[in-house]
């Protein structure tokens, strides 16, 4: 029971995701950020810090219009440790294959035995979870594909956010990576940390008051289109919950392996269960209705509707 509070713990860590906090207090998690800053450049990025944050803060939508479809993969690791002891240790695995015309195959995995995965090809979706049946539909709305296909991409930012104020960087000049000119940049502790940024949610304020022990690695930015081309970040960092103190060790990397269009296939006919399609409309009457008027219908016991998928 307390590996698990633990290994949830770490979850919040990494996220700092909540359930039932007003989209107006949930930052850019829900309402999405203007988009009126000037470009990043590659240059700056390997000098400041804070350009280095806006290059690692963008979208997977960002990073395949700059360098066209291309196949990523990520892994991360996160050990929580109290007195010593290991109460939470996650690691996960992340492959993106992006293809033509918006098609995409993404597989995440972790050692906790979850896992889901993802393919969107000839217009339609097929989510699963880890060890089941696909569930074929077509997308709720026009940006679904893309907005399913860019939450497998987080993993740097949420790291890097976690760790950003104690860094400093050395520029180290150029590298090629996926044949793509590039600039490498050396991530190390800073002498001097910069102050914790304020956090609105309540269930991120602990990180107000974290101390960013170590923090090392390297970064590697396109060097004209400024997209993270490969990412390797490891650091410690204490932090006080509930009274108690804690040490976390994490560590992030990502590579993209090679460009160019990976070929994206629909699953098996065989794999595939057909998903009932929900009218939106009708959700939206039952739950205003609700304890009001009964239901227009029931969902069937282990159906997976529209919005079960996400």
């Amino acid at each position: 029971m307390f590996r698990l509070v633990a290994a949830s713990l770490a979850t919040l860590v990494a996220c700092g995701q909540s359930r039932g906090v007003a989209d107006q207090d949930l930052g850019d998690l829900v309402v999405a950020k203007k988009d009126n800053q000037a470009p990043i450049k590659a240059a700056k990025a390997a000098r400041e810090p804070a350009e280095l944050s806006r290059a690692l803060e963008q979208p997977l939508s960002t990073v395949l219009v700059a360098l066209g479809p291309h196949t990523a993969t990520l892994d991360t690791k996160t050990t929580v440790e109290e007195a010593g002891q290991a109460v939470s240790d996650l690691a996960d695995s992340t492959k993106l294959e992006l293809g033509d015309k918006g098609a995409f195959h993404a597989v995440y995995t972790n050692t906790a035995d979850y896992g889901r995965e993802a393919i969107f090809v000839d217009g339609k979706m097929y989510l699963r979870p880890r060890y089941q049946k696909w569930h074929g539909r077509a997308p709720e709305g026009p940006n679904e594909p893309a907005q399913q296909r860019d939450t497998y991409y987080d993993a740097v930012e949420a790291t890097w956010d976690l760790l950003a104020p104690g860094v400093e960087l050395i520029d180290k000049g150029p590298v090629t990576i996926a044949g793509r000119p590039g600039r490498k940049i050396q991530v190390a502790r800073a002498p001097k940390p910069a102050a914790n940024p304020a956090e609105k949610l309540t269930q991120r304020k602990w990180r107000e008051q974290r101390v960013i022990e170590d923090v090392s690695g390297e970064v590697v930015l396109d060097e004209e289109k400024a997209v993270p081309l490969s990412v390797q970040l490891a650091g410690t960092i204490s932090f006080m919950r509930d009274g108690r103190r804690f040490k976390m060790k994490t560590s992030v990397t990502e590579l993209v392996a090679s460009l160019g269009p990976a070929a994206i296939t629909a699953p098996a006919a065989e794999d595939v269960i057909a998903t009932p399609e929900r009218l939106r409309e009708v959700d939206d009457r039952d739950m205003l209705l609700q304890g009001i008027a009964p239901p227009t219908h029931k969902q069937e016991s282990g159906a997976v509707g529209s919005a079960g998928t996400k």
